[in-house]
């Protein structure tokens, strides 16, 4: 979707929907709205092997050390965090005090970086509200490529080593994209380590290499949920996220997924009352 600024408009055809995602920056926002934040799970997600690969089944073990632990370099081009410039700028480095992260007691420190530019971009509307001309991508290539490579696993015809050859290209990208953090492993200390898979892989290891990919590769994307319901996993998968992760965001302490409900939303009390009895509200009650 294509946004502008500067086009004869009075405040431009900018991207406004993305302005609530502003975090506070000292010296620049007067609070910003700092929603859709990182988790820790998220960040955890990154960590890698000594070859390379995703810890699978023990990413959220333990939170990550990225001075210690190797990590995808995908990381530091998704999620803001303490001790890193944002948005690839020096002149603004993120720290965990409440200047940096709204409300970092209940929330955590960390800031998505897909969704935000540079503070010094010539292009932005600065204000009590921002606006940038940051175009909403709808598709990626990188999202076809892992469609294909899970269809070509659920087939299970004999083409998985294509499947795996699909996330290869995105891991081998990945481990070329790093020019905006070059210096981030001098610099900052973090260890950069992602790298293609190269083994002979069964139909359901395959399917967990695709899955944890588009966990890494899409994520702050919005198609985690969506992927989750669209596997059987959500309600196992959301609610063991819950419980781990109120130990640092106590707002998911009462929180809970319920199947074959909450996959769906519930239909608005004003549609009910106007169909004159012909809508049933979805899943029961809410």
């Amino acid at each position: 979707m294509q946004y502008s600024m500067n086009d004869g408009t009075q405040n431009g055809n900018c991207n406004w929907s993305y302005g609530l995602i502003v975090p506070n920056i000292p010296g620049v926002t007067d609070g910003g709205c700092d929603f859709y934040k990182p988790s820790q799970n998220l960040v955890n997600a990154f960590r890698t092997d000594k070859n390379g690969h995703p810890l699978f089944d023990a990413f959220n073990a333990q939170d990550v050390d990225v001075k210690r632990d190797y990590t995808d370099p995908r990381l530091y081009l998704t999620v803001g965090m303490p001790g890193m410039p944002y948005e690839f700028n020096k002149n603004y480095m993120m720290d965990k005090s409440i200047a940096w992260s709204r409300s970092n007691g209940l929330y955590g420190y960390y800031v998505t970086l897909k969704h935000n530019v540079d503070p010094d971009c010539e292009y932005l509307i600065k204000g009590s509200w921002w606006g940038s001309p940051m175009n909403r991508i709808v598709l990626r290539y990188a999202d076809v490529l892992l469609m294909r490579a899970e269809a070509l696993v659920q087939l299970n015809d004999g083409r998985l080593g294509e499947a795996v050859n699909l996330v290869n290209e995105l891991r081998n990208r990945a481990r070329k994209s790093t020019r905006m953090i070059a210096d981030y492993e001098a610099e900052y200390g973090v260890h950069f380590n992602v790298q293609p898979y190269n083994g002979s892989y069964t139909q359901s290891q395959v399917l967990e290499i695709v899955k944890f990919e588009r966990r890494v590769e899409l994520a702050m994307e919005s198609e985690r949920f969506f992927d989750l319901v669209r596997w059987g996993e959500a309600e196992q998968t959301l609610n063991q996220y819950y419980a781990a992760e109120a130990d640092n965001c106590n707002i998911y302490t009462s929180a809970s997924f319920t199947k074959n409900k909450n996959e769906y939303l519930p239909i608005p009390f004003a549609q009910l009352s106007a169909s004159n009895g012909h809508y049933i509200q979805n899943c029961g009650n809410w």
